[in-house]
């Protein structure tokens, strides 16, 4: 029998800590700081800084708002894979069928953390536009209509980082207006190639803070018709920041 050599056992105890890391910050009601974790793991902070980067890279971990940790949303991916769905997708998914049946075009919710944005719930309208039902990293994420729409209301420091990386200094202003324009307006309609994207945040949460988005995607629409299916993605988007709310509030009762 070969005997591990020390890198290897240096791997799968870095795998093990990783997975402890997921399991307590799974276990714990709310958010977790990097001191608690510190001593439940029982890694000097060196170690835990590191694993905490790799984890939150991966999108198995996220912060909330005050810098804490929290199970990120790629947990939510291995979710639906094991019980086949998820409470968001659940509450959501028969307000994405709707609005598709209503508008006659393919809909979604995508929920974004950590410069990566996952579906959680989609209806596809047939002859019409299909979602990747992948969770993925920020690549490309400005050329995105429904991940524009997301971007505009994070954090200037996240935004600013994003572009930095992934834009051009002669494209970073247009940029920065756009996303002005997003947040005074409150939706975007945008166009891609020959996909029209209508796009309207979804506030929820600590800070009733924009998380996710409801979007129509279509090939071929005109601006007009865009417009007049605005109206349902805003009603679908307001409704689901009331029955998320409703939900959190179940949650905290329970």
């Amino acid at each position: 029998m070969k005997v591990p050599t020390v890198t290897g056992e240096n791997q799968l105890l870095s795998g093990r800590r990783a997975l402890a890391i997921i399991d307590a910050l799974a276990k714990t009601p709310g958010s977790t700081s990097f001191s608690q974790l510190e001593t439940e793991i029982g890694v000097s902070a060196a170690s835990l800084s590191r694993l905490l980067k790799m984890l939150l890279d991966e999108g198995w971990v996220e912060n909330d708002k005050d810098g804490k940790y929290i199970v990120g949303s790629r947990m939510m991916i291995l979710a639906r894979h094991l019980h086949g769905h998820w409470s968001e997708n659940e509450i959501l998914s028969p307000i994405i069928q709707d609005l598709a049946q209503a508008c006659g075009h393919s809909a979604c919710f995508a929920r974004y953390a950590n410069d990566s944005f996952v579906l959680t719930a989609k209806t596809e309208m047939p002859s019409s536009f299909h979602f990747i039902d992948l969770f993925f990293k920020a690549y490309r994420m400005i050329d995105n209509g429904m991940a524009l729409a997301l971007l505009a209301f994070q954090s200037p420091d996240e935004v600013n980082c994003l572009l930095e990386e992934q834009s051009t200094d002669d494209n970073i202003d247009k940029e920065l207006e756009l996303f002005e324009t997003i947040r005074k307006d409150g939706y975007l309609i945008s166009e891609e190639g020959a996909v029209t994207r209508i796009t309207a945040p979804v506030r929820w949460g600590v800070g009733h803070t924009v998380k996710g988005a409801v979007s129509v995607a279509a090939i071929g629409l005109e601006r007009a018709k865009a417009e007049q299916i605005l109206e349902s993605v805003r009603e679908a988007a307001a409704e689901s920041e009331r029955r998320l709310a409703h939900n959190a509030l179940m949650l905290r009762s329970a």
